[in-house]
């Protein structure tokens, strides 16, 4: 090989040190290689980034960049070719969606802790729900929730309640949403009598405009012992940093974290709810 061959193949080779990673288009991904990109469900929003303090402090000239929105748009911009390094949110109907269509390494979930499922009614009229059975009720007319296969809290909301044998007996008074949030909305501002959330919320934590004084939990859809929503992080598949992402990951599985995902109500993984 001449000279000229020789430095068109140096200059190939470095360009291809430069490229971190493709779209699905095909476009190179191109970011800071200190910098881990996470799409965050709006609810863990305040929890992440405490983590990512911690991340940072323990990684020097690393840090993490959060991006949080409703699930259903985080899924929309991903499939829209967008490419963070890691995805995090409550339950499995995203992530899931998004594995199956293969933009997320399926083999890189892990869950960070998890969640009950509970009743909650407006606040300063509370009707005596205090399982699934009671949803039967004639007092209870209504009951808001997200729709199931769509978001992640409906499908658990559903497979608990097929397991009750409740379902199939309260179609006519559910009132499905598009999103947690709008189901929420629905029941703080007093227009349906009953709705299902993630308990702790983490949405009435998330500093919104629905305060924890505007609804009352109380009841859940199983025991204790039952807790079927988790949050999870996964990788993106063409991730430009996924070493990195994967300091992140461990650290959110790891026991310095948990007082801090605790803020966000979720509970050990291990058992038991996580110190606070």
């Amino acid at each position: 090989m001449g000279w000229g061959g020789l430095l068109l193949s140096l200059c190939a080779l470095a360009a291809a040190g430069c490229m971190r990673a493709r779209g699905p288009s095909g476009r190179e991904v191109r970011r800071d290689p200190n910098v881990v990109l996470a799409y965050v469900s709006c609810s863990l929003v305040p929890a992440i980034e405490a983590v990512g303090e911690q991340f940072k402090a323990q990684n020097r000239g690393k840090s993490v960049q959060v991006e949080g929105e409703e699930p259903g748009r985080l899924v929309r911009r991903i499939q829209g070719g967008e490419v963070p390094d890691v995805l995090i949110c409550l339950g499995d109907a995203e992530i899931g969606l998004l594995e199956r269509e293969g933009f997320l390494d399926q083999g890189s979930r892990q869950a960070i802790g998890s969640l009950r499922l509970a009743i909650v009614v407006p606040a300063g009229r509370p009707i005596a729900i205090r399982g699934p059975g009671d949803l039967r009720s004639s007092r209870v007319k209504s009951i808001a929730m997200p729709t199931p296969g769509v978001t992640s809290l409906g499908t658990d909301g559903k497979h608990v309640l097929e397991r009750a044998d409740i379902w199939a007996k309260i179609q006519d008074k559910l009132v499905l949403q598009k999103t947690a949030l709008a189901a929420l909305e629905q029941v703080a501002a007093g227009k349906v009598d009953a709705g299902i959330i993630y308990d702790p919320c983490p949405l009435l934590k998330a500093g919104g405009k629905i305060g924890p004084e505007s609804v009352q939990v109380t009841g859940h859809l199983a025991s204790a012992e039952e807790r079927p929503a988790r949050a999870h992080v996964v990788l993106h598949k063409r991730s430009p940093n996924a070493l990195l992402a994967q300091r992140l990951i461990r650290l959110l599985q790891s026991e310095e974290t948990k007082p801090v995902l605790a803020e966000a109500g979720l509970l050990s993984e291990a058992g038991g709810e996580s110190q606070r």
